[in-house]
């Protein structure tokens, strides 16, 4: 007998119950009849220093700024030197498709409570982050609606729609049991191993016991969805277990490597959204690694824009980017001046960047004082207006929603950044 294969692995369509959205049926939105929209969300976890590219503040004394120089890319002024030329790079190619979102308060210090915020809009440690509402709203029908390839999401009731590549990949141990075991040999006892002949007779006895007893007992109601959920289950368990990398895929920093997976199972219509993450950037002592840090983040952003444009989208004559929101978001900024280690503490204001998925690129949207505190802007045009409101969680996690083509009102009510739609 051969070893089971990764796709026959799922022939009995147990293995499919972790993997998501194998309990729930498709329904109509009116967001997808416009054209779902896929949607990466890229963490710089740890608490980027926005003075450093998107928030220039040189010259001022009641701010410590890199070295640098402001240049404007197409309406985006960014704080650019030779130390980082990442920023410079991604900016001159990609500046027409970014909006760069700053004076974000996220009202805490604490790394987990800032993250929740910015990704849930909520200060819930129950509420679903954007991207599992996306999942949720857009593509639970697929075999991995929301693949989460960091570490920092929140799935909250929709975990059975989630699935982790990442720090724990379920998906891996999924697709390769022997994954989930220990590697001594404790238990002697052979396992079972059938050939591809043995594995096509057991999946074609679970089909026609589950239509036998779909057709006994699923007349109607919740039993028939339950037996076509599970029917349905076994393409998905196919679907997912033909993109090869999940059984190698382990937990890495790398974008590059995170995004070419998060690229494949978007264009197959694997998952709807896919989390990945860049750390480090908590710079209590050096600040100054947050020049090679961020320049990894823009150099990766820079590689994933240029794979997103190159390959083809699902409508006719689009590129996957068009199709495609990348929402660039760190959850808390670093404090205006230096500490006695010359590094940075927390700070509750933040910036983020979106990029293609149909939105305005060429503008910044948002802003701080010469403090690094959030100015008052106009919710309808995202300037600075004294009148106006500071920019807060909640209204961007609903922005973020309504541009993914999602009614963020049963989930964020009363909040809104019109802005971004514009």
């Amino acid at each position: 007998m051969t070893m089971l294969s990764r796709r026959n692995l799922l022939v009995g369509g147990a293995a499919c119950a972790g993997a998501g959205a194998l309990s729930v049926r498709p329904r109509a939105h009116a967001a997808a009849e416009r054209g779902p929209k896929n949607l990466i969300l890229v963490v710089a976890s740890g608490g980027w220093d926005t003075t450093y590219s998107v928030d220039p503040k040189p010259g001022l004394n009641t701010i410590d700024a890199p070295a640098g120089d402001i240049e404007d890319f197409g309406g985006i002024p960014v704080f650019t030197d030779a130390s980082r030329p990442g920023a410079r790079a991604f900016f001159e190619a990609h500046a027409s498709l970014t909006t760069v979102i700053n004076g974000l308060t996220v009202q805490s210090l604490v790394h987990t409570d800032c993250a929740k915020r910015v990704l849930t809009g909520t200060a819930s440690d129950t509420a679903p982050d954007i991207g599992a509402i996306v999942a949720n709203e857009l593509g639970r029908d697929l075999p991995a609606p929301y693949l989460v390839l960091g570490q920092t999401s929140f799935s909250g009731p929709y975990a059975s729609i989630s699935a982790r590549a990442g720090t724990a990949n379920q998906i891996g141990t999924l697709l390769d049991p022997a994954r989930a075991f220990p590697t001594a040999d404790l238990d002697p006892t052979p396992r079972f191993a059938p050939d591809d002949a043995e594995a096509a007779l057991i999946r074609t006895h679970v089909l026609a016991r589950a239509e036998r007893d779909m057709a006994l007992r699923g007349a109607g109601g919740i039993n028939a969805t339950r037996y076509q959920d599970f029917i349905d289950s076994l393409a998905r368990g196919d679907a997912l277990s033909d993109v090869g990398d999940f059984g190698d895929f382990d937990y890495t920093l790398d974008l590059g490597v995170q995004s070419q997976l998060a690229l494949d199972v978007l264009e197959q219509e694997i998952s709807r959204v896919v989390q990945i993450e860049l750390g480090g950037f908590d710079t209590h002592a050096a600040n100054l690694q947050q020049a090679p840090i961020q320049d990894a983040l823009y150099l990766g952003l820079s590689s994933l824009i240029d794979e997103l444009s190159s390959r083809n989208g699902s409508g006719s004559g689009n590129k996957m980017i068009d199709e495609t929101l990348v929402v660039v978001v760190s959850e808390m900024g670093r404090t205006p001046l230096l500490n006695a280690d010359q590094g940075k503490d927390h700070w509750p204001v933040t910036s983020a960047m979106l990029i293609g998925g149909g939105s305005t690129g060429g503008r910044v949207l948002g802003e701080t004082d010469n403090d690094l505190v959030s100015r008052a802007i106009d919710l309808q045009t995202g300037a600075a207006d004294p009148d106006g409101e500071q920019l807060e969680y909640a209204g961007f996690a609903s922005g973020v929603l309504a541009l993914a083509g999602v009614d963020a009102s049963p989930y964020l009510s009363g909040a809104s950044f019109d802005a971004l739609c514009v």
